[in-house]
């Protein structure tokens, strides 16, 4: 067990891109990864659902005794994160849509985010954008699920084309060409983040798991708990498909072993 790791979860491989920018960003810190792959996506759960799940699975990560929790979803920080936060002795960090820097970054005043359906469908999501943005500015939501799927498969790995031309056929049905900025607002979709680009080379891209990266970073560093070690240790578990996810964490050049672990209470 790690000693007082960085828990960080979700529902497959989009808190590896957390992990890959904690991992960056203050690399002294142990970190415990917990792909609840029992219960990927996210994004298609009811919100019932998806609130039992995200207890169980704190309440799962506390047992390791960890500086603080990671939300690295964001349809959970979206939906449940409010009502949950305060039920834990252990600090929860959500991973927020990064509204106000995309907003500040457009010179057209037309911005889009990507994510999950279940994130864009949801009331939460909705009161959001009422909330946070100014009635001048245009928002597009981008339904990204199939994009997130690619992901979490390993299918963007394998055959770039397909994810490719999928991508692609994803943005020419829903970006407009005046749009300047967009929000990535799946911890997925930083793994495909190179051919979104490459489809739109003029467009700036905000990346939520870098945003929430740096909410850990300046959360340790307020509290003065900052690790004094050379360097930390990443430590890997699963819910389910151990097999499948392996293969595509040693892809990725992953050598850490991979636990297999349950949420049943």
């Amino acid at each position: 067990m790690l000693y007082r790791p960085i828990a960080v979860f979700d529902s497959g491989l989009g808190s590896l891109s957390v992990v890959r920018e904690l991992r960056k960003i203050i690399p002294s810190e142990n970190i415990l990864y917990f792909a609840d792959k029992k219960n990927f996506p996210y994004g298609n759960k009811t919100k019932s659902e998806l609130k039992s799940i995200i207890l169980k699975s704190i309440k799962f990560l506390e047992k390791y005794q960890p500086k603080l929790i990671v939300m690295a979803s964001n349809t959970p920080s979206v939906q449940i994160y409010d009502e949950i936060k305060n039920n834990f002795s252990t600090a929860i960090i959500s991973t927020k849509l990064p509204l106000d820097k995309t907003i500040n970054l457009s010179r057209n005043k037309h911005i889009a985010i990507m994510a999950s359906k279940g994130t864009l469908d949801s009331k939460e999501f909705n009161y959001l954008i009422k909330k946070e943005i100014p009635q001048q500015i245009f928002v597009d939501k981008v339904d990204s699920s199939e994009i997130i799927n690619l992901v979490e498969s390993g299918s963007f790995l394998f055959d770039q084309k397909f994810t490719y031309d999928k991508i692609r056929e994803i943005i020419d049905s829903n970006i407009d060409n005046t749009i300047d900025v967009i929000a990535l607002g799946s911890t997925h979709l930083p793994f495909v983040k190179n051919y979104i680009e490459a489809i739109l080379p003029s467009i700036k891209f905000i990346n939520s798991s870098f945003e929430v990266a740096k909410d850990v970073k300046n959360y340790l560093k307020y509290a003065g708990d900052v690790s004094k070690n050379s360097k930390g240790k990443l430590e890997i578990l699963v819910s389910a498909d151990k097999k499948n996810f392996q293969s595509i964490l040693r892809y990725m050049g992953f050598k850490e072993i991979i636990f297999d672990v349950s949420l049943q209470m």
